[in-house]
């Protein structure tokens, strides 16, 4: 009892404690757990717009350690484009990227609306080579003709015979291609869709995916059994007249033409594989090749003079490139060093040790400095027709030494350095004014190894029975400086008179003509469309590229050349284009704009991280010119740091030209439309260089499409690609003000 009085007693004590430590605290809130916990909010598809929960980095891939883009504030609205594990797509005003899903609200997506996915254009493996091809469109005439209309017949585009004519039947059969195989109905089958016509896995009438049977136009193509075409014939005609192949040519590559090339390669010291590769084509047509008769005699044994091999047509990459670099580049190069054998490796796109030490070792053979950088010398020699093979050294010259010019530069030497398109320096200087002094060049020596400098080298190698290459080697600088090199012909004086005037007379207008008459020229081309920016008075390679279209237009011969005819032609052609002989679609007069793209479906995507996959499943593009209402056609060929193209037609060159106010390097932002229909902003220019496919568009080269980069990117890269961003931003806050 004693002791429950002293429980009672302490309990009393502690609720006596209690009540006083109640009144010191202020009562904190009750807490009622509620029925049932928070639901996610639901919305039917991706993008989706929510906020951050707390401060979040922004990343340029899903991985922690790739680049930073932005740093994101905590509560800040976002765009979510799409989720994919622990990481989030998102927008973020005009960034992109990407962050982890734990610091932003996610929301469920229940009930998407499944959208058909288009049909990605189809694009060319980076081993398929179209620079064999040339853009083939109504009116064109030949051999490549024939073979495009065997292949759409094989196909069932195309009824009747291969006449060689590129007609309206023909360009019917084309566009039916090109829709059948998601490209646009142009009606023009451009070199890469040729490549993907004889190379790739194409549609037929039926929708079937099929390989045609038809043999490519492009020399050397090699043959095998199942091939079809008018170069079957040919070898068959070879094979026959050898001895080799009995009967007539059928122009189907049978079992009969596979043993014939079999019995000829065997005879020759070939392999005998049955297969007409590009070696067995060339010694086949060749004056040494034994008939089926003649029993081989043996060779002496003697060590053969190393032979330059030939140059790929590639896209010459234009940035240099050092060991951790990585991309289609790098595949270049390896490819390349491949085909030298100094790389036996994989074509995997890295810079790794092995890629540094075959090309080192190419340097080192080709006499350049051997440091494992690509740069824009190792470039010249790595893809031009010099490039030494491994194990080869060049053959020196016989050892003669040439008497210089007195007033040149050079020394009395047995050789000079080869000089090609794009060098630059004194010995380019040099070569250009002794070329001005012969009459072959114009304007001043300004060290830089352009394509007018090219086609005065050719012109004067032309007049001097030297071989035409545009390149100035040792022969070339050895009878240039040598000082009994012929001086360009000088041509009569003709009266100043118009255009009709010189077409009765005979008179022609060509290359490096001057004067009223050529002024009047130009002006009429000017008028009808087919020439931009100002008559001079200077007839030179676009006044000739003009000149070219017209006649193709008009069913001339298309030489460049305005002589009687053509001049006859033009004054009869009205800039209406009321005359049976004016321009086609192809080359409008008045430059036309298009609907403008609305500004709220532009993007601001990343090209690493976004830009660069769209533009390699569509290639085919519309770059539309905000600033002045102007749009144009491309046709994008090569992805690298930036995207290179081409425009479409001569048309779409005229559009551009006209969007810039000429031909220039200074960038504008434009909105691109891809044919998927997403809409990014982006920046051009309007100049031609290097590289080009097309030559039916009036415009020699291509020019370069940039898309946004992060600051890291682009200081890497250079001042053009900063130049580019910062353009690109600058159109980022004015499309803004468009929405």
């Amino acid at each position: 009892m004693s002791q429950l009085r002293n429980h009672l007693r302490t309990l009393t004590a502690l609720a006596a404690a209690l009540a006083i430590f109640a009144c010191a605290v202020p009562a904190a809130p009750v807490f009622v757990a509620s029925a049932a916990a928070e639901e996610t909010e639901t919305v039917s598809s991706y993008p989706y717009t929510t906020t951050t929960k707390d401060k979040v980095n922004l990343r340029a891939s899903r991985s922690t350690r790739s680049t930073l883009v932005k740093k994101i504030p905590k509560g800040a609205s976002i765009t979510v484009k799409a989720v994919k594990g622990s990481w989030a797509e998102v927008t973020y005003g005009k960034y992109s990227g990407y962050v982890i899903t734990d610091y932003i609200v996610l929301k469920e997506v229940k009930k998407v609306k499944e959208t058909p996915t288009p049909t990605p254009v189809p694009t060319l493996s980076p081993e398929e080579d179209a620079g064999g091809y040339q853009a083939l469109q109504k009116g064109d005439k030949g051999e490549s003709v024939t073979a495009l209309q065997e292949a759409l017949i094989e196909l069932g585009f195309l009824t009747g015979k291969a006449d060689g004519k590129f007609g309206g039947g023909t360009e019917k059969a084309v566009i039916a291609f090109q829709q059948k195989n998601n490209y646009p109905a142009t009606g023009i089958m451009d070199a890469n869709i040729q490549a993907f016509l004889y190379t790739g896995e194409v549609k037929n009438a039926k929708g079937e995916k099929t390989t045609v049977k038809t043999l490519s136009p492009v020399d050397g193509v090699s043959m095998k059994r199942g091939n079809t075409g008018e170069l079957v014939t040919k070898l068959q005609k070879r094979l026959i007249a050898l001895g080799y192949l009995s009967g007539s040519a059928t122009g189907t590559y049978d079992a009969n033409t596979a043993s014939a090339v079999k019995a000829f390669q065997k005879k020759n010291g070939l392999t005998g594989t049955g297969t007409a590769d590009s070696a067995t084509q060339k010694l086949l047509y060749s004056d040494s090749a034994l008939d089926a008769k003649t029993t081989p005699t043996p060779v002496p044994t003697a060590t053969p003079k190393p032979t330059a091999t030939p140059t790929p047509t590639v896209a010459i990459p234009s940035q240099s490139i050092s060991k951790g670099a990585k991309g289609d580049d790098v595949k270049t190069i390896q490819r390349r060093l491949k085909e030298l054998k100094y790389y036996t490796g994989n074509i995997n796109g890295k810079m790794d040790d092995d890629t540094v030490k075959a090309l080192k070792k190419f340097q080192e053979n080709n006499g350049l400095k051997a440091d494992g950088v690509a740069g824009k010398a190792t470039y010249a020699i790595l893809f031009s027709d010099s490039a030494m093979k491994k194990g080869t050294t060049p053959t020196p010259e016989a050892s003669e030494t040439p008497t210089p010019a007195p007033t040149e530069k050079a020394t009395a030497s047995s050789t000079w350095p080869t000089l090609r398109k794009n060098d630059t320096g004194d010995n380019v200087a040099q070569l250009q004014e002794s070329l001005i002094k012969l009459g072959y060049l114009t304007g001043k020596a300004d060290g830089n190894y352009g394509s007018a400098t090219v086609d005065a080298v050719k012109a004067f190698q032309k007049a001097n029975g030297l071989t035409v290459d545009g390149t100035a080697g040792t022969s070339t600088q050895k009878l240039l400086y040598g000082g009994s090199a012929k001086a360009k012909a000088t041509p009569t004086p003709t009266p100043k008179a118009t255009a009709a005037t010189a077409a009765e007379s005979g008179g022609a207008l060509k290359v490096g003509s001057k004067g009223s008459d050529v002024k009047k020229l130009q002006s009429k081309l000017i008028s009808l469309g087919y020439l931009s920016g100002k008559a001079d008075g200077v007839y030179g390679t676009k006044t000739a590229a003009a000149v070219r279209a017209f006649q193709k237009a008009s069913k001339l011969t298309a030489d460049g050349v305005a002589g009687e005819k053509t001049l006859g032609k033009l004054q009869n052609t009205s800039s209406s284009g009321s005359s049976a002989t004016a321009k086609t679609t192809t080359s409008t007069a008045k430059v036309s704009t298009s609907t403008r793209p609305s500004a709220s479906k532009v993007q601001y995507a990343y090209w690493y991280a976004t830009v660069k996959s769209v533009a390699k499943s569509y290639p085919y593009a519309t770059v539309y010119d905000f600033a002045t209402g102007i749009s144009w056609q491309v046709h994008i060929f090569s992805i690298g740091a930036h995207a290179d193209y081409e425009p479409v037609t001569a048309n779409d060159t005229a559009k551009m030209v006209k969007a810039f106010g000429g031909n220039t390097w200074n960038p504008k932002a434009v909105w691109v439309v891809f044919s998927n229909g997403s809409v990014y902003l982006g920046s051009t220019h309007s100049m031609p260089h290097d590289v080009q496919h097309n030559r039916d568009n009036n415009f020699a080269g291509h020019s370069c499409l940039h898309f946004p980069r992060t600051q890291e990117q682009v200081e890497s890269i250079g001042p053009y690609a900063t130049k580019h961003q910062a353009v690109i931003d600058a159109g980022w806050a004015t499309t803004q003000k468009l929405k």
